[in-house]
């Protein structure tokens, strides 16, 4: 009796171990299966359009079980995509008032949450959450690009200069600096007195310290030397454009135009004009320069280099104007009638299209905008190049 009692010991120890296991085993599947059948109450509730139901009952899974973080993180993105603020911006402040959250999940539901916040239009906490959010080395650039964004939407420039030049002590790249020179412009334009322009062209020139290429600094000085009675400092800076970029010479011509007329120098203007628009000024160039053609060398002068560049760049606005030469030299009524009806169908196309277009989305306007109205980026409209621009 006393043998078959140590010989069953060992089996009796087996047992105990495999129904230990095994319940363990059993009280995971339970769990596991009460958090799926909950998730599935959850996405019903969303499905038949009960989502208030559904953010509570998420909110409530979250205090069962600690790792659904990344996934109720996923659905306040969700509903801050479909316009929901509200209910993202409950999400992500019932996470971060969780104690039991890492250094590094609290920071993303503090991001999420600044965007939640700008998004509601709330700038003012927006603005208090990034800069609390600034303080973690790990997020440190993408809170100070927030805060960038609220502070150029509040027109608040001094802040977003101030912004800016921490995120180029941290990287300087090239869309850093053209985004710091613009952003010199902003702050420098805020001067409106006299008594101010000290200080305002001390922050053009540093626009262009920061970013030589940058086109409003460039324009700005001119206006300002134009202003004060300087032709010679402005006519400089104009010349210099299309060096530049030979895209924004549209911008300068009727600048440049004035300037000569009011030195006397239209005919000096010729030269520099042929020597940019060899280089591809624009459609622009060359309809100034073929006016100036004809009106020191004739029409027909001019007429010919129109034909001549509209063989080199196709454009509408070319056409156009070459059709002007073709009115004043036509001789029957009848081909100058044809004429000025077709004239004003390829000027009333003209009129519809759109000048300029933004280089980052693709934004069109009839206007310049300095910063792309749709994608926010500075600097990156430009003329319009092609048959229905320049």
């Amino acid at each position: 009796m006393q043998e078959l009692f140590f010989l069953l010991l060992p089996v009796a120890a087996l047992y105990g171990w495999y129904m230990g296991v095994r319940s363990v085993h059993q009280k995971k599947q339970k769990k596991g299966n009460k958090l799926s059948r909950d998730y599935v109450q959850g996405l019903n509730f969303l499905l038949s359009d009960q989502p208030d139901k559904a953010v509570d009952h998420f909110i409530a899974l979250l205090e069962v079980d600690n790792e659904t973080i990344e996934t109720h993180l996923a659905l306040g993105n969700l509903f801050r995509q479909r316009g929901e603020v509200e209910r993202a911006i409950r999400i992500h402040q019932n996470l971060i008032a969780r104690p039991s959250l890492t250094l590094e999940q609290r920071d993303l539901a503090l991001l999420q949450l600044g965007k939640d916040f700008y998004q509601a239009g709330l700038f003012d906490r927006s603005e208090e959450t990034f800069v609390q959010l600034k303080a973690s080395p790990e997020y440190q650039e993408v809170a100070l690009e927030n805060l960038l964004l609220i502070y150029q939407q509040l027109k608040e420039w001094k802040d977003a200069v101030r912004v800016t030049e921490s995120l180029y002590k941290l990287s300087k790249g090239t869309k850093k600096r053209r985004t710091l020179s613009y952003l010199y412009c902003s702050l420098a334009d805020q001067f409106k007195n006299p008594s101010d322009d000290k200080q305002k062209i001390k922050l053009y020139q540093k626009a262009l310290t920061v970013f030589p290429n940058c086109m409003r600094a460039n324009i700005a000085l001119c206006d300002y030397y134009i202003l004060q009675n300087k032709p010679q400092k402005a006519l400089q800076i104009l010349q210099s454009i299309p060096e530049l970029d030979i895209d924004f010479t549209e911008v300068i011509l009727d600048r440049l135009l004035k300037l000569h007329q009011q030195q006397g120098s239209e005919q000096e203007l010729i030269g520099y004009l042929y020597s940019i628009v060899s280089i591809g000024a624009g459609a622009s160039a060359v309809i100034l320069l073929a006016e100036l053609i004809a009106k020191y060398h004739g029409i027909e002068k001019a007429q010919e280099f129109m034909l001549q560049e509209l063989r080199r760049n196709t454009t509408m606005k070319g056409f156009n104007h070459l059709m002007t030469y073709h009115l004043q030299l036509a001789q029957s009524i009848s081909e100058k009638e044809s004429l000025t009806f077709l004239q004003k169908l390829v000027s009333e196309q003209i009129k519809l299209r759109p000048k300029y277009r933004c280089q980052k989305c693709g934004y069109s306007s009839k206007k310049l905008y300095w910063q792309c109205p749709s994608c926010k980026n500075w600097g990156r409209i430009k003329p319009i190049r092609g048959l229905d621009g320049e």
